[in-house]
């Protein structure tokens, strides 16, 4: 008897422990989405079996958007260090290679007005935060991609005192608002003419300077040293491309992209061909561009039902010498007009069309950047990001590649048009509202709301 009432209650208490398993397991996946960002706890899957060293398979992921580091989201978490790094494995499950990070120095706001540049606690976070960030994304063979401002600094108490490090008035242009401007207050610019855009509320960089030649390039090997090993060189029209490729030659890494912001396609390719060599003429392999007018005519055709402006040859992918330079994409920080009044650049706010939009981006050349807002942010019911998910797999397990071959095989415009092409005579995708069967040699492996995928 005294043995069965042992056993009795062993089993009793058993079931009672299941159950409190059970509701700290349901607590625990479905903590709390006051941050705005689903907080279950998700199933490592490891490090992604697509990871290597070879960047024309990738699939970038923006990982911040504008005054993301304040943004009433990420109000549950200490820093937007500390809710990114909550994020890695999400992002490693779901196969992206590398995450583009806002600039990395103490400086105004989001950084894009850098002050100090060797000071790396930011409005993102402390710079110990950052190292471990970038050490979980190095332990997943992911790559951190470090967003460089080089045309301009703001002083530390003055217009022009540029601290940590220090640079003299020669590194500031002389044709600078500092030299010109009656209100300013310091220093005065003594260095050479801008050679390229200026950029008002800060000071324009003069890269004749061996001062700067040499900072930025300590710079980089810091940015190396913390964990980055990408580059995305902000505001590219403020200085000759033949910086870039200066910068690029000093140091090794692992992608570097440009935003040279135009639609003007000879220009963007014209940037990317002066990437190519250092100031000596040492070849380099060339810095990508975003590729801007492919943003652009996305919208036209899938917003605006004009598909034969994927067929226009605008685009860097259109072009089949510079297609495997293009990083493509819908939106980012600047065209998002997420938290910022002074933005009309949107792609779309209708979830069905940002999916088109991704749709075509994961199964075209050029390497494919997906905006975090987008994956995280724009649909709560999580459709868009399994959806996103989805069409990564499938461009990974079909090997399309950011010189990949695209056959358009038919266009027709308007609300029941479409956009139909083979790429690599591996898949077939048609988008928009249309009609349109494909033949017996094909099979459907995936659908949405305006857009269908086969395989062969």
């Amino acid at each position: 008897m005294l043995s069965y009432l042992k056993m009795n209650f062993a089993i009793n208490y058993f079931k009672r422990l299941c159950i409190i398993i059970s509701f700290l397991i349901i607590g625990c996946n479905y903590d709390n989405e006051e941050n705005g960002v689903e907080t279950k706890l998700e199933i490592d899957s490891g490090i992604s079996k697509f990871a290597d060293q070879d960047p024309s398979n990738d699939v970038f992921m923006q990982g911040f958007w504008w005054d993301s580091y304040k943004d009433l989201k990420l109000r549950n978490y200490a820093s937007y260090f500390e809710f990114i790094g909550d994020q890695i494995i999400t992002l490693s499950n779901a196969n992206i290679d590398l995450i583009w990070f806002p600039p990395p120095s103490e400086g105004e706001g989001m950084g894009y007005h850098p002050r100090k540049l060797f000071d790396f606690n930011s409005s993102h976070g402390s710079s110990n935060e950052l190292k471990k960030l970038l050490e979980k994304i190095q332990s997943r063979k992911m790559h951190a991609m470090a967003d460089l401002v080089f045309n301009h600094r703001v002083g530390t108490s003055t217009w022009t005192d540029f601290t940590d490090p220090y640079w003299s008035c020669e590194s500031i242009c002389i044709n600078d608002e500092g030299f010109t401007d009656p209100n300013a207050f310091g220093v005065k610019p003594c260095g050479d003419i801008d050679e390229g855009f200026g950029w008002d509320g800060a000071r324009d960089l003069n890269h004749q300077s061996q001062e700067v030649q040499k900072g930025l390039k300590e710079y980089l090997v810091q940015l190396k040293d913390l964990g980055f090993d990408s580059w995305r060189y902000d505001f590219t029209k403020g200085f000759p491309a033949k910086y870039v490729g200066e910068y690029n030659y000093s140091n090794s890494y692992y992608y570097s992209v440009g935003e040279y912001w135009d639609i003007d396609l000879p220009k963007i390719l014209n940037w990317i061909n002066a990437t190519s060599k250092s100031l000596e003429g040492q070849v380099n392999t060339p810095s990508s561009s975003f590729d801007f007018p492919l943003k652009y005519n996305l919208k036209e055709a899938i917003v605006n039902k004009n598909y034969d402006k994927l067929n226009s040859a605008s685009s860097i992918i259109e072009n089949q010498n510079f297609k495997k330079f293009a990083v493509t994409f819908l939106d980012n920080h600047d065209t998002g007009c997420i938290n910022r009044s002074d933005c009309d650049n949107l792609f779309s706010k209708n979830n069905s069309e940002i999916i088109k939009g991704y749709a075509y981006l994961l199964t075209h050349p050029g390497i494919p950047m997906i905006w975090i807002y987008h994956y995280l942010f724009n649909d709560p019911s999580g459709k868009l990001k399994k959806d996103i998910n989805d069409l990564i797999l499938i461009r990974k397990e079909k090997k399309i590649k950011s010189n990949s071959e695209v056959q358009i095989i038919e266009i027709k415009n308007g609300n029941s048009g479409y956009y139909i092409a083979e790429i690599d005579e591996k898949l077939l995708i048609k988008i928009g509202d249309g009609p349109y069967q494909a033949n017996s040699n094909w099979r459907m492996i995936k659908s949405g709301e305006g857009f269908v995928i086969w395989e062969k």
